[in-house]
């Protein structure tokens, strides 16, 4: 009688598991995809920002539009005795107040951007849009008092409010930009209320919101983004400031008060 044949039963074999350098290999490949995607991701989120940012402008400029249609001038930045604002006047015709995050530029209120009426109306600070009250003329230490009666802007208060045909260049005009923020004594930044050409010495002035520069509402309502280079040199766009489309020099602060030199 034959004996019986050995036979070898196959038995299922596990994987076996990663080693300690193949995790690390693949650790370390993941950490180069992500610093390659992240500033991809980074700079897609704030591209849609700005794009939210122009949006938001255009809404406003529509009120403004509007505003400036049924009262024939451009409102005013303040009215005394009130804590009326310019943007309060547009509430009418673009239901969102301007103390409503939604109404704010989605940058700023990502870079824990403040938003106070109590705080715009102490110090100018506590708002993501600015509004071009003053035109160049808006002062500086030592500056003579003519300077303020030339008017040149949108208007301070309701009887310096620029009627319709005083803005000569609507196109050209600006009406409402990104607000130079600043970093608060406290948590987070302040927008102001203001717009102001020159060097900001009282506090740390934040970089631009968008970039290389402000998105900007020019006073026939269409948005463009200025870069700063520009926006805050007065050889460049002094222009654009003011309602009679002049640059208007005798203006301007000194040199060494200017925020970009060049």
């Amino acid at each position: 009688m034959k004996a019986p044949r050995c036979t070898v039963l196959a038995r299922h074999r596990e994987p076996g598991a990663f080693t300690l350098v193949e995790l690390l290999v693949v650790i370390a490949i993941v950490a180069v995809l992500l610093a390659l995607l992240l500033p991809a991701l980074s700079g897609a989120r704030e591209k849609a920002r700005c794009v939210a940012c122009k949006d938001r402008l255009r809404q406003i400029g529509l009120g403004l539009q509007m505003y400036v249609s049924e009262n024939g001038w451009y409102p005013p930045l303040a009215e005394k005795g009130t804590t009326t604002l310019c943007f309060d006047r547009l509430y009418p015709y673009d239901p969102v107040s301007w103390t409503n995050a939604r109404w704010n530029c989605p940058t700023y209120v990502a870079d824990d951007g403040v938003v106070s009426r109590d705080m715009v109306m102490t110090n100018s600070a506590g708002i993501s849009y600015s509004y071009d009250y003053m035109g160049m003329a808006t002062g500086f230490s030592g500056c003579p008092k003519s300077i303020f009666a030339l008017r040149l802007g949108l208007g301070g208060l309701p009887k310096h409010s620029k009627r319709e045909p005083g803005v000569l260049v609507p196109s050209e005009m600006y009406a409402v930009a990104d607000a130079r923020s600043v970093q608060l004594a406290g948590p987070g930044i302040g927008g102001q209320i203001k717009m102001w050409p020159w060097s900001i010495t009282y506090a740390v002035e934040t970089r631009p919101p968008h970039g290389p520069g402000y998105n900007m509402l020019f006073c026939d309502g269409h948005v463009v983004l200025v870069k700063r280079s520009d926006y805050l040199y007065p050889p460049r766009t002094a222009t654009d400031w003011n309602s009679d489309h002049q640059p208007h020099p005798e203006t301007w602060a000194p040199v060494n008060l200017w925020t970009v030199q060049n």
